[in-house]
């Protein structure tokens, strides 16, 4: 049984798709819900995908959002560049196809 905030799903290749909850998601990468907040909405960071549950969307994220995400914290927390400079790095990194 996976734990809670986890979902697994098969993805298109046969594998697993893990999907992680936004409070399991936090957890994992060190920061706080406002904070992952404040990264969407600088666009830094989209759930990867929105499940209904009781009228409202829940945001769950997978494995290259978490990736994104740790990035986005190293830039911010350790090297401290600001949340444009990010942007712009993080711009430059989907143009190369990292």
């Amino acid at each position: 049984m996976p734990k809670r905030g986890v979902r697994n799903r098969k993805s298109s290749r046969g594998g697993e798709h893990v999907l992680l909850s936004r409070s399991a998601f936090c957890t994992m990468i060190g920061v706080t819900e406002r904070q992952l907040s404040v990264w969407e909405q600088e666009e830094l960071l989209v759930p990867s995908q929105l499940l209904e549950s009781a009228g409202r969307a829940q945001p769950l994220y997978d494995r290259s959002a978490l990736e994104r995400a740790r990035l986005i914290r190293t830039l911010e927390q350790e090297l401290e560049v600001n949340l444009p400079g990010i942007g712009i790095i993080l711009q430059l990194l989907d143009r190369m196809g990292r």
